[in-house]
């Protein structure tokens, strides 16, 4: 049976996407109460993270990939729901909720201000508006690791791609901040959040990475057979670091930058 989007996704970022979830909550400091509404909420770790620390609030979870939705909705909380929406085009009135937040997604979007404004609209005067990103530059540890091993093997190709991945908008504190403050918001703060990556042995991990990044599959995809078993080979040397194989856990670090609609 073909992996579904949502399978693939949970392999590879759900679960930390989960970890995540709940130190993210703790930096936006939603209201406890009222409409809250997760932008891009992919399989829903957020959303249920923000049912279960807010049970007295209404929580709604968009995104436009029906299949993560579906993975979501087998997952629901009392206080949950779902639709298909597009981040940059939401069909909700103006100041429908009481905070509106992201994860894991601004980077990814071809207009991630858009996507912003969509948020300042739907929300209240005074309301919060909160993202957080991977600091894949200098953050996220499991993808360098496979990332620089490989632009070691295969030279040019392996730099391209490792320029690919990381070349994203929005990749450092600063440029967070300054999308917050073209949006009007006031009061903007940001934090480095960190999380721990733990893999149950070198399998696991090369299962994660086939789905931490669409352009990762796709380049091992156009690889011959033996330069796809010499890279690998190449990989699990640098997750054990010369021990024996086994778990591995591996600090991840997000940017997070919150506001408050003027």
């Amino acid at each position: 049976m073909k992996s579904s989007a949502a399978d693939i996704y949970e392999i590879a970022m759900g679960r930390w996407s989960r970890r995540l979830a709940r130190a993210f909550l703790a930096f936006v400091e939603a209201p406890a109460q009222g409409a809250l509404l997760d932008v891009g909420c992919g399989t829903g770790s957020l959303t249920l993270a923000a049912a279960t620390r807010y049970p007295d609030a209404n929580i709604l979870g968009i995104d436009l990939l029906s299949d993560y939705l579906h993975e979501a909705l087998m997952h629901s909380a009392p206080n949950a729901r779902f639709e298909t929406a597009d981040a940059t085009a939401l069909p909700y009135a103006d100041h429908s909720f009481e905070a509106a937040f992201s994860q894991l997604v601004l980077n990814d979007l071809e207009d991630s201000r858009k996507a912003v404004d969509e948020m300042v609209r739907v929300t209240r005067p005074g309301g919060v508006i909160a993202a957080t990103v991977w600091d894949r530059a200098g953050g996220l540890g499991f993808l360098r690791l496979f990332l620089d091993a490989t632009a070691v093997f295969l030279d040019q190709p392996g730099e391209d791609l490792r320029a690919r991945i990381f070349d994203v908008p929005h990749k450092n504190e600063d440029d967070l901040i300054d999308l917050w403050a073209d949006a009007g918001l006031k009061d903007v703060n940001s934090a480095t959040i960190s999380i721990r990556m733990d893999f149950l042995d070198f399998g696991d991990y090369w299962d994660s990475l086939m789905g931490a990044h669409s352009l990762i599959p796709k380049f091992i995809g156009e690889l011959d057979i033996d330069t796809t078993r010499q890279l690998e080979a190449t990989v699990r040397r640098a997750y054990q670091g010369g021990a024996a194989d086994g778990r591995r856990s591996l600090v991840a670090s997000a940017l997070a930058v919150r506001g408050i609609i003027a």
